[in-house]
């Protein structure tokens, strides 16, 4: 399967930021790019990430520390919300089951 690539220049450049947050972000371990023939190159599936830190650099003015911070308890919000998903489902299937009987 081919990865989409969206040259930094160009997300730089309609964002109004510096490629320099974009460095920062990596980093941190935030986000990923790729480097092909000397350009770098940030997946589309990276995009969404990005654009979010960008609000919260930029609308909260929230620094690249803090942005690391509420990413952190953003995914384990997310993975909780997924436990709960699988635990509501195990008990529907028993509640399932229990009326069956």
């Amino acid at each position: 399967m081919e990865t989409y690539l969206i040259p930094v220049e160009d997300i730089c450049a309609y964002h109004h930021v510096e490629i320099n947050f974009i460095h920062s972000l990596e980093d941190f371990g935030l986000i990923q790019t790729t480097v092909k023939k000397q350009s770098v190159f940030l997946p589309v599936d990276e995009l969404g990430k990005l654009e979010q830190y960008l609000r919260l650099a930029n609308d909260l003015q929230i620094n690249l520390e803090g942005i690391h911070a509420v990413s952190h308890l953003l995914n384990q919000l997310q993975n909780m919300q997924q436990e709960i998903t699988v635990l509501q489902n195990e008990l529907n299937y028993y509640r399932q089951l229990n009326h069956q009987q």
